[in-house]
């Protein structure tokens, strides 16, 4: 990875206070001045043409830190010059000239210098040395240069750049349609030629052309998962419906065999339990039903939530390769529910007969099945299912 900047197309330098004051030391240039100046004015003309690839934390740990804390300069602390032209901020230029104060008094009185509140000061990064006071240590003067710098990535967009994993520091400048790739300019003449039927387009435009479809993707990812949920609280519903039945059954049951105790004792007991048997095993269904919903559910928002990272991220890649497990996984048919889709469940009902003529046959009176009927009006979620067309992103 790298911090891709392109210059704005009128750069304009901060306004920053001057902090001269009185006689300013010499500016005679540096090395490192005339060659910073130097390599500033050869890209003047180039500025709105070009763009640039650099690598941000070293640039910054370079010219906008200070060597000494490695605190960042800001405007509020802004980088003052040493004769040698080497930078620091104040409040580190304060510390320098007080350590050397502090080492001034340790000396006898012999061998201290005749002014007496001048010091000796070396420069941390070149061991220059130079004599100050507490008035030349407040007029330092401020660094330009780097105040320049400073307004220069202040004003500079910037966006990173992702590198092709198969042929190295060559960014992936290009999209290669039938293969759902972006590539690199090394993979458009070796493994993606047009020749062989490779459909290249510029990144940008593959984006502008694109996006739309992952928006769109992102969107029906959101919805159906909402989908998702409004069948699982409805199959809720229905699931309390089956107990409100369950119980209704064994309320019927009980009334049919107290008339007929003394003969269908066995048989009550039978059928009590098959009502348990069926009607649990109808909320196994349903339950089994709940938990795929709820199963696809969590799927579908991980894959939303990662195609959103992605997205935010600028990371095409991974965008486009979770984009084709997303049509992968929703390539099979749409869960249907037949309770909320259909509005159908599955009910029960004691089938009595005729209970004079099944007296004499109690050994196989009555029994539990089930009937399908059409669920409450209250329910109401016959949304459609969502069909992914993986066929929008050719």
């Amino acid at each position: 990875m790298a911090t891709y900047r392109r210059p704005p197309t009128m750069a304009k330098a901060a306004q920053f206070d001057d902090a001269f004051v009185g006689e300013k030391p010499s500016m005679a240039p540096s090395m490192a001045h005339l060659n910073l100046t130097e390599e500033l004015r050869g890209s003047t003309l180039s500025l709105n043409k070009r763009s640039m690839v650099l690598d941000e934390d070293r640039f910054e740990e370079q010219f906008l830190r200070c060597n000494i804390c490695k605190d960042r300069f800001r405007n509020d602390s802004l980088p003052r010059m040493l004769p040698c032209h080497h930078s620091f901020c104040q409040k580190c230029i304060d510390h320098l000239y007080r350590l050397a104060s502090e080492q001034r008094q340790s000396y006898s009185s012999s061998i201290r210098p005749l002014a007496s509140s001048a010091v000796s000061i070396n420069c941390p990064t070149c061991r220059s040395n130079f004599v100050a006071t507490d008035e030349t240590i407040r007029r330092l003067p401020t660094d330009h240069r780097v105040v320049q710098l400073m307004d220069f990535v202040h004003h500079t967009d910037r966006y990173t750049v992702t590198f092709c994993s198969k042929h190295s520091l060559q960014p992936l400048n290009f999209f290669c349609e039938p293969c759902i790739k972006p590539v690199c300019r090394d993979c458009t003449v070796l493994d993606h030629k047009e020749a062989d039927g490779h459909l290249v387009m510029d990144l940008e435009e593959a984006l502008a052309k694109y996006t739309p479809v992952l928006d769109n993707a992102i969107t029906e990812l959101d919805a159906e998962s909402i989908c998702m949920e409004e069948k699982r609280i409805a199959l809720e519903s229905v699931t309390k419906t089956i107990d409100k039945v369950k119980v209704d059954l064994l309320g019927q049951v009980k009334a049919c065999m107290t008339r007929m105790r003394e003969l269908i004792d066995e048989r009550e007991k039978a059928l009590e339990a098959k009502v348990y048997q069926e009607v649990e095993k109808e909320r196994a269904k349903l339950t089994e039903k709940s938990e795929m919903l709820e199963s696809r559910r969590e799927v579908l928002n991980q894959q939303a939530n990662k195609l959103k990272t992605a997205k935010d991220d600028s990371n095409v890649e991974e965008m486009f390769r979770i984009h084709q497990e997303v049509r992968e996984y929703r390539a099979g048919p749409p869960i249907r529910i037949r309770e909320v889709d259909d509005g159908l469940m599955t009910s029960f009902l004691l089938n009595t007969r005729d209970e004079a003529m099944l007296a004499s046959r109690i050994g196989s009176f009555g029994d539990v099945t089930t009937k399908v009927e059409t669920t409450s009006s209250r329910m109401k979620t016959s949304v459609k299912p969502f069909v992914y067309r993986s066929s929008s992103f050719r």
